[in-house]
Order: C-alpha cells, then structure tokens, then sequence
C-alpha cells in the first residue's frame, strides 16, 4: 500500500471498539481516504474487517511511546493520525487541503515564560523546558489527539522527538506523555501549531447542555467555553470525559452499518465508576495522607 494520503490509528485491547467506530465514520464522511490501525498481534482479527490494513506494533515500545514513531508506521506519503477515542462528523479533506505542505501539523495554541498554562497536564514544567533548550514561546498541543504529517519532512521532528523521549528525565516530568514530548520538538525546531478552532471538538469544552452530536448525520454544534459556536470537523471523547454520550453515538453508528459489537454500556460504567469514583478518592488521599 502507498496511497498519498490516508490515516493510521492505534489501539490496545481496551480501546479497539473505538477504532473500529472511528474508522466506520471515516468511511461515513470520508471514503476516498485508506485507513490503518496499529495493534498487537491478538486483535488482528477483530479489526481487520474494518481497515484498509493492519500494522502490528512494535513489542520495544509502550504506551504513549508508540506515537513517536508514526511516521514508521504509516504506509502512507501524506498521514492523519487520530487517536482511537475521534469520531469523524465531515469530510476532513478541506483540512488536509489546508495543512498541506506542512512538515507537521496539529492545533494547539502558544505559551511565553510570561503568559498562559505553564505546567501541562503530566507535570512538565514548561518555563524550566524552554530554559533547557532556549527557547522564549512553547508550542502546546494538550490533549490534541490527532497530527497532520508528510514524508520524508516529517522525520525532522519525529527524530527530534525519539531524542528528547531518550533524555526524557532531565525535564522532571511527573510522567512521559507523547503530547509533551512532541510540544517540546515542535518548540525546538520552531514548529507553531495550527489555529483552527473550527477543526477539533470535545465535549469537554462545550458550555453546559450545548453540546449537540449526531455523527450518522454529521451534525456536531455546541457552544465552547472559549471562542463561541463551534461546528467542528471531528471530535474527541478522552477516556472518562462524557462517557454516557460518547457510547450512545458508538451504540448508533454500529446499528447503521450493521455491526455487532458487545460490552459498550459495561466498558461505559467501568469509565464513570474510575473517573467519577476512584480518581476522587486518590486526589482525596493525596490531600489527606
């Protein structure tokens, strides 16, 4: 397979239902574009029915490490990567038209040592990075989910990144997390990131009882915290965020094209059971012991 352009995804045993539905609507609203998924050996057989090919991940990498090296895995020129917890809601190609020709590409938004959110969701300290690498603005990509890529440009960054995962611990992180490491190459090498509020949404964003999704039908409005309306091209349901809603939409777009795929509601509550119950708990033993 070398298609020009195509999207790649990855997914673990407790994520692949999601890939499978981000896939379905890729095709929904996006069908001239191939996909591929990253995954063990084990799931080959659940996920192959529904991707254009199935790449088996590398047994050396774990977890978010995984993402660092994309461009590899890609058999595609030109990539989409989305995370498996996207769902599709329009044909994204007006997007890749607009990013093209860029080394990478994501959204995200710029900090100084003077403005904006210094500590990022997995404790790096950004102030201290752009000291270590001399740098005045940082690129902040939390939570994207998703990356624009073309070769052979891309191997700039994803080299840079590879590098700065080897000496990860000199930034005194709390944790590794890809969206960091990736913030700190794209800041190295001057890379600002996209900003286009109209591309990605969550619900996680969305003023209370605004947020509106149908995906069969491509619809997805709601009104954001930030900037107002948004009408957004994908959007993204991050683990333990909106759980309920995310799984109806998954629920419905299995039932129009016919899928079978069971333990929806149970994986459901076992998200809202570890997100509304034990994540309290611990921050609450933290405060106490």
């Amino acid at each position: 397979m070398n298609h020009e352009c195509g999207v790649i995804t990855l997914a673990v045993e407790k994520d692949y239902k999601k890939a499978i539905a981000l896939a379905l609507t890729l095709k929904e609203h996006s069908p001239s574009l191939p996909i591929s998924i990253v995954c063990s050996n084990k799931l080959t057989n659940f996920v192959s029915p529904y991707f254009d090919k199935v790449i088996i991940e590398r047994s050396d990498l774990k977890g978010f490490e995984h993402k660092l090296y994309l461009d590899e895995y890609s058999p595609y020129i030109n990539t989409f990567f989305f995370d498996a917890d996207i769902l599709i809601i329009k044909d994204i190609l007006p997007i890749i038209n607009l990013w093209s020709g860029s080394d990478y590409a994501v959204r995200g938004y710029i900090i100084t040592k003077e403005k904006g959110k210094k500590i990022s969701n997995f404790g790096l300290d950004r102030i201290n990075a752009l000291q270590l690498i001399d740098k005045k603005e940082f690129s902040v990509i939390d939570g994207a989910g998703h990356a624009y890529f073309e070769k052979p440009a891309c191997k700039v960054l994803f080299n840079t990144a590879r590098e700065i995962l080897k000496e990860y611990p000199k930034y005194k992180a709390n944790s590794f997390a890809d969206e960091d490491a990736v913030g700190i190459a794209m800041t190295k090498l001057d890379i600002k990131p996209k900003d286009n509020n109209a591309f990605l949404g969550s619900p996680w964003c969305a003023q209370k009882g605004s947020f509106k999704i149908d995906t069969n039908k491509g619809i997805c409005t709601y009104v954001d915290k930030q900037v107002g309306i948004i009408d957004p091209y994908v959007v993204h349901f991050p683990r333990f965020v909106y759980p309920y809603i995310y799984t109806v939409e998954l629920k419905k777009i299995f039932k129009k094209n016919n899928v079978r795929i069971g333990g929806l509601y149970s994986n459901m509550l076992v998200e809202i059971f570890t997100g509304r119950v034990l994540w309290r708990l611990s921050r609450l033993k933290k405060r106490l012991f």
